[in-house]
């Protein structure tokens, strides 16, 4: 594996990946006092009011054909990917949920073979790909492999997978000579919140603030805004560019072993043998997926 050159990227990704793997933490905590909507609005204005405070600068547009790419980003990465997700799970299985999302590697691939310079689906990454889905349906069922589908839900969450892999694909392919991870991210942000700003006037927000003045609302809120949303997504934007869409986004697999560790040790739940397979599996299908010729 040619790592000598990329070990500061792989470095970002697995820190990413980490801190993605135990959002959904953070997310249980918060959803006992607010909504899934309210959630996503609070943490993204409070990581783009961060990336204003450390650049208080307006970042004037440079070319109409990026603007529109950003506003794709935010829509797509941000808004559309949340509700997506957030929703599929009041319609379907929180495990049918996440044996889905994690259909976005795949896509992500599929969508970069033609979308992208350089890169192409490989034998190589459909065998990893196979490892890490395999790998992720034995860490999610866990030995009850009892499916249950709701069409709604499934379809919701497979819309989250493509969204998420077209906005890998839209920020592979903006130029990084011309704006920096950080411009790129908090223009995104920016056009993300725009797209928010409707659901503010639905009964999906109701903006009762008096959760907010309770200590673990407001730590898993900073958590998710200044780590999981400004932080991440910004040395993310970086991965793409170092690695390739779908190399960086086969990283994502890692999510569920590691979501599996946290729960172990935060929420003391049991690490069956199905799940060490699962886990197994999944770090064969990221070698073979990282793995060069």
């Amino acid at each position: 594996m040619k790592l000598k050159g990329n070990v500061q990227n792989y470095i970002m990704a697995l820190f990413v990946v980490f801190v993605w793997s135990v959002t959904f933490i953070s997310t249980k905590v918060l959803l006992r006092w607010l909504l899934p909507t309210e959630i996503l609005i609070y943490r993204y204005v409070a990581a783009y009011l961060l990336f204003f405070a450390v650049s208080p600068r307006i970042i004037r547009p440079l070319d109409l054909k990026d603007e529109i790419s950003f506003f794709f980003a935010g829509l797509l990465g941000v808004t559309l990917y949340f509700l997506c997700e957030n929703f599929a799970l009041s319609y379907s299985q929180a495990s049918n949920v996440a044996m889905l999302v994690n259909v976005s590697p795949m896509l992500t691939g599929l969508l970069a073979h033609f979308l992208t310079k350089g890169e192409r689906i490989t034998r190589r990454f459909v065998l990893g790909c196979v490892f890490g889905l395999t790998g992720v349906f034995l860490l999610v069922f866990n030995g009850q492999f009892v499916l249950k589908l709701n069409p709604l839900g499934d379809l919701l969450t497979i819309c989250a997978a493509l969204t998420f892999a077209i906005y890998s694909i839209i920020i592979k392919n903006i130029d990084s000579s011309k704006y920096s991870a950080f411009v790129i991210t908090r223009k995104s942000f920016f056009y993300a919140l725009l797209t928010l700003v409707p659901l503010c006037f639905t009964p999906l927000c109701k903006f009762d603030l008096r959760p907010l003045a309770r200590f673990d609302v407001a730590a898993n809120l900073i958590f998710l805004a200044v780590f999981a949303s400004a932080g991440c997504f910004l040395l993310w934007n970086k991965v793409i560019w170092a690695l390739g869409a779908a190399r960086a986004n086969s990283l994502l697999y890692l999510v569920p072993p590691m979501t599996m560790t946290a729960a172990a040790l935060v929420l003391h739940e049991r690490i069956t043998v199905y799940a060490l397979a699962g886990g197994a599996l999944v770090l064969a299908g990221v070698y073979v997926t990282q793995k060069q010729k």
